[in-house]
């Protein structure tokens, strides 16, 4: 197959250019801003979606230690987890062998709510790809994660979760 030199296209308002660049931005907007609705009946939101899927992960997990995982400054890490706790979805614990260390563990409403807003997540997806199959799916996927591998080294972190 010939490979056509990329050029920018003349812009035409009832067509999306073939810019991948463009087409990610614009679905990766488009995409939060939805999913975002999705789980406001929950109470939360993306971010704390995501911590509550790895404090799930890593019950007793420090603070700190989780914080440095992530990539996320400490001061964002404080605030993320004190919004979660005052829900009352994530507990602090001291770790018995070092009292100045706090575990982070999930609460009996931290998992409900953590299983309801997975449940939103795959109604979600499965709305977000109702165009494509299965097949293509998992296509679109190994795609974009080549495309991840040379951008970014975080993998499983929205580079948002530190702002």
């Amino acid at each position: 197959m010939e490979e056509k030199e990329l050029r920018i296209e003349e812009p035409e308002a009832e067509r999306a250019p073939r810019s991948v660049g463009f087409l990610i931005s614009q679905l990766g907007f488009v995409s939060s801003t939805r999913f975002m609705a999705a789980l406001e009946p929950l109470g939360i939101g993306p971010k704390d979606f995501l911590l509550m899927r790895f404090v799930a992960a890593s019950d007793g997990q420090s603070q700190h230690a989780l914080a440095e995982r992530l990539e996320i400054p400490p001061s964002r890490m404080v605030a993320l987890v004190d919004r979660l706790e005052e829900m009352g979805l994530v507990e602090r614990h001291p770790d018995p062998e070092d009292r100045r260390v706090r575990g982070l563990f999930l609460t009996r409403k931290g998992r409900s709510v953590l299983e309801k807003a997975a449940k939103v997540a795959i109604d979600y997806e499965t709305q977000l790809c109702a165009g494509i199959n299965r097949k293509e799916r998992e296509q679109l996927i190994d795609l974009l994660q080549k495309l991840q591998a040379s951008a970014t080294d975080l993998r499983g972190v929205h580079p948002g979760m530190s702002e």
